[in-house]
């Protein structure tokens, strides 16, 4: 059952949708402030929401300063209700990273149709977002970061799993080092060959703790490197 945390301070409306969402199957958590929400992000149990229909105007804190930190600490859906109707509001919100924005007086049935719409979209960019090779025994999730040899997670540094989905999305292009490094850092980086060479090996020790058998980084001397597997789309 998907859960959803709501963030209203009045009572009334937290109490309506909460009774609505839970109609349609959903699980529900309600806050009525702030400093609440922030403590369940300190405590990362946010990941246990699929989504959050946040209000804007909160007695302890900014919506959008909550707003910010809910998209920092996870990529969730965001729906906002707010009493501010301006599209000067709106436009805020939305470039704020709100994924939909309800002015009230609202239709609670319009709410939960917009939840309902939301997840199905982000779950079709998180299905999109994994690409397998190998009938299955890699997988990459560039949106999770996530890296799964024979479903098992390999923890990769930020900058390997930056440097590994740059091969991957390169579709066997070989690339050189100066690309890898400029892709994967944005800059020059004095010593890239010997930093390269060095996150690739890491990379590649990582894979075979897992499956031994597996190697498709390769390297072609004298240009590179170029990922080999191949990809089962």
């Amino acid at each position: 059952m998907q859960k959803i945390l709501i963030v209203e301070d009045d009572n009334k409306i937290a109490n309506l949708l909460k009774a609505y969402l839970e109609n349609s199957d959903f699980s529900v958590a309600v806050t009525n402030s702030g400093h609440e929400t922030r403590k369940i992000l300190e405590s990362a149990s946010l990941k246990d929401f699929s989504a959050v229909i946040l209000d804007l105007m909160l007695p302890d804190l900014e919506g959008e300063i909550l707003l910010q930190e809910i998209k920092e600490a996870q990529n969730i859906p965001v729906i906002i209700l707010s009493a501010k109707s301006q599209i000067e509001d709106k436009l805020t919100g939305l470039s704020l990273g709100a994924d939909d924005y309800v002015t009230k007086p609202f239709n609670p049935k319009e709410i939960v149709l917009r939840v309902k719409n939301i997840l199905r979209r982000y779950e079709k960019q998180r299905v999109s977002s994994v690409k397998s090779f190998n009938n299955g025994k890699i997988k990459i999730n560039e949106t999770k970061y996530e890296f799964l040899v024979n479903d098992k997670k390999v923890n990769l540094t930020p900058t390997e799993f930056k440097i590994l989905s740059i091969l991957v999305n390169k579709g066997g292009e070989v690339l050189s080092r100066e690309e890898i490094i400029k892709r994967a850092l944005g800059y020059d980086f004095y010593g890239y060959d010997r930093a390269v060479d060095a996150h690739i090996k890491n990379i590649r020790n990582k894979i075979k703790e897992v499956d031994n058998e597996i190697n498709c980084i390769q390297t072609i001397y004298g240009l590179g490197y170029r990922f080999t597997c191949h990809s089962d789309d």
